[in-house]
């Protein structure tokens, strides 16, 4: 039995790996059909779920009854419904965790009952994101650790046999739903993460909507009245087109409407031309990416290519426009990010290895990097207008390496203060602010009576490779503790997961 295991649970597209007998990482494929990528779209019926291509093939004509795009929605409070087939709020359906471990039960049938795996999430993900794919894990029966997406792709590009890496290297991760850039620092079989930017609503699909659009308006001028923009069978015709330009300047493709039948034309340059929005945030978000590690493109080595969306020239050509050279090619897009994640798995159970596969590990290292600014709520006192207001302060900075430990002095506020709220807070930016701040653990501490302002309080957080956060909040004067352990771990108990999912899978 293969017990090191990655698996890149994304959007459109998952995938499995594992180390084969000397220690190079090694697609599981689809037993079914031998494919080496598994659609991510669930079919959910009254005593089944039918999980890849026939579930999509089903979208067609039960859209009601078919889930897709779970992952991007793992930060949501919502749930998918088969009433109305839409992801709608409320407490009844099924949790984007829960229609993810269904994604998960498929790829551990691949594997003759692993229990141990490494999953892939963007680097952008949040703590509540990252929780939920854990509960999908263990929904799914699995014992999971995480690694960022980018970060598992450069471990593959860096550990590619035949292939030498070295300096700066750019990852450039454009998926069916989500997009990140990573720049790392390569040495050898050592990979040192430097920064990584993105956007957790970005990718193909997005692409495919803009389609969409296009095939309407060009069935509605020449039949004069608009497709069902929602249908499933329309978007495969859109994903279809997507990929034949990125070989063709044209395609041609018949579309039944409310009208009949009609032939689509549509070329490269419109499609192109429909997606600059996106290619505009992808553009600002690699000039973000250079400038928050500090180079410029001639400090990069090579660019390297993730995920499918990666294929459409207009992407390529922005990436060699913008870094002054041709991203590196030869490597498959679709498979890099789960090859990755085996190799982690790999160096997260050395114990599951044998001699040769362990040799091969000895080699590898990886060093990472926060990637949020993790803080904590403060009051501060405005005595030139006698008011109070709630503030973030930073107390581990983005992109800090990682093991690393960071102490701040606060002091307690007013005389007689009794409690401390101790938050510890996670943001993309240096928000002071607290719209774009998320709480995410939060304990009060008891301080007594007959207590003084500005006393002194000291708070320390430590941050280990594995994604563990420490936080301590200690009272001096009384010399007491509040700590706060951060992991993601889940946030539900299997048996709250399993209500309203108990079926056999296909």
């Amino acid at each position: 039995m293969k017990k090191v295991i990655g698996i890149d649970l994304g959007t459109t597209y998952s995938a499995i790996a594992t180390l084969d007998d000397i220690g190079n990482p090694e697609i599981i494929p689809n037993p079914e059909n031998n494919n080496k990528i598994t659609r991510s779209a669930i079919y959910i019926g009254k005593d089944n779920a039918i999980v890849g291509d026939k579930a999509l093939d089903a979208s067609v004509t039960e859209p009601k009854k078919v889930a897709k795009r779970a992952k991007i929605k793992m930060e949501d409070e919502v749930v998918f419904s088969t009433k109305d087939g839409k992801w709608i709020d409320g407490k009844k359906g099924y949790t984007p965790s829960q229609v993810s471990s269904l994604v998960l039960k498929k790829l551990k049938d691949y594997t003759s009952g692993v229990k141990k795996v490494v999953i892939t999430v963007p680097a952008l993900f949040a703590e509540a994101s990252r929780s939920a794919t854990l509960d999908a894990a263990k929904l799914a029966g699995l014992e999971a650790e995480l690694i960022n997406e980018p970060t598992a792709a450069v471990l593959h590009y860096a550990n590619l046999p035949g292939v030498k890496l070295s300096g700066r290297v750019l990852v450039f991760d454009l998926g069916g739903g989500t997009f990140d850039i990573t720049i790392a620092k390569i040495k050898d079989k050592k990979v040192d993460v430097i920064t990584s930017v993105g956007d957790k609503h970005l990718g193909g699909e997005d692409f495919d909507k803009e389609i969409i659009k296009i095939i309407d308006k060009k069935y509605k001028k020449a039949k004069g009245k608009s497709l069902n923009i929602n249908d499933a069978k329309l978007a495969m015709t859109a994903e279809k087109i997507k990929k034949i330009l990125s070989s063709k300047d044209k395609v041609a493709e018949i579309v039944d409407g409310p009208k009949g039948p009609h032939k689509i034309e549509i070329k490269r340059e419109e499609f192109e031309e429909s997606i600059d929005t996106y290619i505009e945030k992808i553009k600002m978000l690699m000039e973000e990416a250079l400038e928050r590690a500090d180079c410029k493109p001639s400090n990069i080595s090579q660019s390297l290519l993730v995920g499918g969306s990666t294929r459409i020239p207009l992407v390529t050509n922005i990436i060699t426009k913008i870094m002054k050279k041709a991203p590196v090619k030869g490597v498959n897009v679709d498979e890099a990010v789960a090859l990755g994640a085996a190799i982690y798995a790999g160096l997260q159970s050395k114990t599951d290895l044998n001699s040769a596969q362990k040799k091969a590990m000895s080699k590898v290292e990886l060093n990472d990097v926060c990637n949020f600014y993790m803080g904590t709520l403060v009051v501060v006192a405005d005595h030139e207008r006698k008011m109070h207001a709630t503030a973030n302060r930073i107390i581990i900075p983005r992109d800090t390496p990682l093991p690393c430990a960071e102490t701040a002095d606060f002091a307690l506020l007013y005389d007689g203060q009794e409690t401390l709220k101790c938050s510890v807070t996670q943001s993309e930016g240096e928000e002071k602010e607290l719209d774009f701040v998320e709480i995410i653990a939060e304990k009060e501490m008891k301080l007594g009576k007959g207590r003084s302002e500005g006393e002194p309080i000291k708070v320390t957080y430590s941050y280990d490779t594995n994604g563990k956060m420490h936080c301590i909040f200690e009272d001096i004067k009384k010399k007491t503790k509040v700590e706060l352990d951060l992991k993601p771990e889940g946030s539900k108990t299997i048996k709250e997961l399993k209500e309203n999912l108990d079926f056999e899978i296909e």
